[in-house]
């Protein structure tokens, strides 16, 4: 019986350690397995990232386009999450887009090509960023009764011009129905509208009968709208006709007025419309002792 019982407690002890064995090796396979899923799940997410990274300009553009008939108003800082780009590529999707005349770049981010939702979506307030707010406040020191200002156009003027003060008398010049249209609610104000060819694509009118009527308009400013600043190369805009009548209109004013937000900061477009010294005024968003500004100064450019 002795003996019996020493030999069943080794065969109990043999299969203890037999079953133990099998289980590291289950463990290990396991182990095994959840490391090749973790590898595989890696990978896929690396080739998803690629995949978006590589996307075609054209299919990012086409998401663009199909994210804006939805949404009617889009950012770049959502596109660039949505799309896992940069914000910088987002940029230059929407200035390509604009130039096609497939939709309209405003501050941050771009609308439907249609200035008729601007000017609804004004009468509600929703338009004007805190930019805007800044410059405007900003701008507003400048404006007096009986003045006559040019304001080209663009969507910092139009933003600027829907919230002059009820009551101004003044006289407002402008190439842009956008703008003229949004002063309907301001019965003080007596609105110039230059006729000539209508460009679809920047919403304004432009050719030669805009520049001779200009010869007739002796402005006290002009408000300019452009495309990018900068303190060595000047102001520039992406259009070639409209530089032209943007230096037209300076010459039909005493003074030009330089409205910019901070990213058209050091920017340099196609066309050129002048040096920064050609300005009066420089209004940002920013402190006029902002660093972003220090080759701005010293130019004989009263700096807001």
């Amino acid at each position: 019986m002795k003996a019996f019982g020493i030999a069943t407690r080794a065969i109990s002890k043999g299969n203890f350690l037999h079953h133990k064995l099998q289980y590291r090796l289950i463990d290990a396979k396991i182990c095994k397995i959840k490391y090749t899923m973790q590898e595989n799940i890696a990978k896929f997410c690396n080739i998803c990232e690629t995949v978006c990274k590589t996307m075609l300009k054209e299919e990012r553009q086409t998401l663009i386009l199909e994210k804006l008939a939805t949404d009617k108003k889009i950012n770049f800082t959502d596109l660039s999450k949505f799309l896992n780009v940069s914000y910088d590529s987002i940029r230059r999707d929407i200035i390509e887009l604009e130039d096609k005349g497939l939709l309209k770049k405003v501050h941050g981010g771009a609308v439907i090509n249609s200035y008729l939702p601007y000017v609804s979506d004004a009468k509600k307030g929703l338009t004007s960023s805190d930019e805007i707010n800044i410059l405007f406040k900003k701008a507003l020191t400048l404006f007096e009764n009986h003045q006559t200002i040019i304001m080209d156009g663009g969507t910092t003027n139009f933003f600027m011009a829907q919230q002059l003060p009820k009551m101004l008398e003044a006289t407002i010049v402008t190439n842009s129905p956008a703008l003229a249209m949004v002063l309907n609610d301001h019965p003080s104000l007596e609105v110039i509208l230059l006729g000539g060819s209508y460009f679809k694509r920047y919403q304004i009118t432009l050719g030669s009968e805009v520049y001779h009527q200009l010869d007739h308009i002796n402005a006290d400013y002009y408000f300019i709208g452009i495309n990018g600043i900068d303190p060595n190369e000047g102001l520039s805009i992406r259009n070639y006709e409209e530089s032209l009548i943007k230096q037209k209109m300076m010459r039909s004013a005493k003074k030009t007025v330089c409205c910019v937000i901070e990213e058209k900061l050091h920017l340099q477009e196609a066309y050129k419309i002048c040096d920064f010294s050609a300005v009066d005024y420089l209004i940002t968003n920013l402190s006029p002792m902002d660093e972003a500004l220090n080759g701005f100064q010293g130019k004989g450019v009263e700096i807001i």
